[in-house]
């Protein structure tokens, strides 16, 4: 009876999703594409196009567009402009304050000035500026910035942190931990934008949901990963299987949390239907993959081995797509 349910069901979320994404790229669009291009003819060559794709296909649309999203379902109070405003300026500098770590030798010290005193930061190039002038829109309609600040020197934090990913050897139960780390860290830094207060556990949830979407991450970006030296669960296992029981694990656990809030029980299950729709299925579908790669290679994951091809899930193919539908149900 639950799976008929849902079924019925599904033509909605479907259409919800789509909904929410159009919404999400008009407001890009609008509010930030202008600020953009402003910059994309930049001289110093520390902006490249990846950064404004991120920007304005990835970052800009998946937290806002599915993950703020999903909030206001699950509050049942659609998205105010303020909290879309604050939301999608968060979203923006995710990806330019990876690379300020990455590839721009950025230290804790230093970022932290950029959060608590941007308007004192003199910019060294114009992924800096850009960063800076990101950030201040994020915080325009912020009422209480002292509130904020913890959670902006976690994601600090835990940016710093993930340099060890290329620095020094970690192990599975290392790599674990900070991947709870840097995606908990960040999922209550994007909580913060929406104005209605936490419920009790509800703070623990979210941390758990960052660090499985983390991980989801880091299930799409294995081939990336492989050649910039970068580790992670996918990148140092021999089992894919102990990834996807991990994966599965963590789902467990957040959803047994997140169905004894304090919300509706109807706007909690549309919210882990739209995360299922949106995430949780279509990683199920790119772990298969992987699993059949393994399959191959005499039931070892052996990462080195496998092409570029083999690694990326495409999920704009049919079967693929059709695939994460069903895992959706």
């Amino acid at each position: 009876m639950q799976n008929v349910l849902r079924i019925i069901k599904l033509p909605y979320l479907i259409f919800s999703f789509l909904y929410s994404i159009f919404n999400q790229i008009l407001f890009i669009r609008k509010y930030v594409n202008p600020i953009l291009l402003e910059f994309e003819d930049c001289h110093d060559n520390s902006l490249q196009p990846k950064d404004f794709e991120k920007i304005r296909k990835y970052y800009g649309l998946s937290i806002t567009g599915i993950f703020g999203a999903s909030l206001c379902k699950l509050r049942g109070q659609k998205m105010l402009f303020e909290e879309r405003y604050t939301s999608t300026f968060q979203a923006s500098i995710t990806g330019l304050v990876d690379d300020y770590y990455d590839e721009h030798g950025m230290t804790l010290e230093r970022m932290r000035e950029f959060f608590v005193t941007p308007d004192e930061v003199t910019p060294k190039n114009q992924a800096e500026l850009l960063g800076i002038q990101l950030y201040k829109e994020s915080i325009k309609y912020v009422n209480d910035f002292n509130a904020l600040v913890p959670f902006l020197d976690n994601v600090n934090q835990a940016q710093s942190d993930s340099m060890q990913q290329v620095e020094t050897k970690m192990d599975f139960l290392q790599l674990k931990m900070l991947t709870l780390y840097k995606g908990g860290s960040s999922f209550l830094y994007y909580r913060s934008a929406f104005r209605h207060p936490f419920k009790k556990n509800e703070e623990k949830a979210l941390y758990l949901l960052g660090g499985i979407t983390q991980l989801s991450n880091d299930i799409f970006d294995v081939y990336k990963d492989r050649e910039n030296g970068v580790q992670t669960l996918l990148t140092i296992t021999k089992d894919i299987g102990m990834v996807k029981d991990l994966y599965k694990k963590w789902i467990k656990e957040f959803e047994d949390l997140f169905i004894c809030l304090d919300y509706s029980p109807g706007n909690i299950q549309s919210f882990l239907q739209l995360y299922h729709l949106g995430v949780f299925s279509r990683c199920f579908v790119c772990l298969d993959q992987l699993i059949s790669l393994q399959e191959k290679s005499e039931g070892v994951f052996e990462l080195q081995d496998y092409s570029r091809e083999e690694l990326i899930c495409d999920m704009e193919q049919y079967s693929n797509l059709t695939k994460s539908i069903k895992y959706s149900i």
